[in-house]
């Protein structure tokens, strides 16, 4: 079976409909509404919104050090508080260009394959085509994903990681990390 109509089938068996509740925006245990986002997304983001890089998005929090190397993987969304930036009350401020991982909340593909997150949505009717779009999105999700992945691994093995300054890698490159 091709990983399209499986994934769609998974999806309405799971039933999910997004009730715009917020729920997934909100911190319920610590790091649970991080929101990874990648350099499109961001400029997607900085587009719709007039805001600025970083005004949108932060370093992804854990830091990562080894000697006199200090680093972190990717950008993460701001969050006010307990919740995203962009949350107004129980709305997205940026839905028509939420990024990847909000589209497709709460599915999840990975090598394990198809992971389904704890969401009030889930078990509501879905139909066939807004099953087949969530599945669409998961793929091309998980590609861009993989994509991104695939360029921060070239980046760290090309060992150019700078010592004695926090950097953010990402796959556009290595930056100066200041805050």
């Amino acid at each position: 079976m091709s990983l399209l109509p499986f994934l769609a089938d998974r999806i309405r068996e799971a039933g999910f409909s997004c009730l715009r509740c917020g729920s997934c925006c909100r911190e319920t245990e610590p790091g649970s509404n991080l929101v990874m986002v990648g350099h499109e997304e961001i400029s997607d983001i900085m587009e719709h919104t007039g805001l600025s890089f970083g005004e949108i998005a932060e370093p992804y929090p854990d830091r990562i050090l080894e000697g006199d190397l200090d680093y972190t993987f990717g950008w993460v969304l701001r969050r006010t508080g307990d919740r995203c930036r962009f949350l107004d009350e129980s709305s997205c401020q940026i839905y028509p260009v939420r990024p990847w991982i909000c589209r497709t909340y709460p599915f999840v593909f990975d090598e394990n394959g198809l992971t389904i997150h704890p969401c009030e949505g889930t078990g509501q009717n879905v139909g066939s085509g807004d099953a087949e779009k969530i599945a669409q999105d998961i793929c091309r999700r998980y590609a861009y994903e993989q994509e991104q992945d695939e360029k921060i691994r070239a980046i760290v093995r090309s060992g150019t990681i700078p010592a004695g300054r926090p950097v953010v890698i990402d796959a556009e490159g290595i930056k100066d990390y200041h805050g």
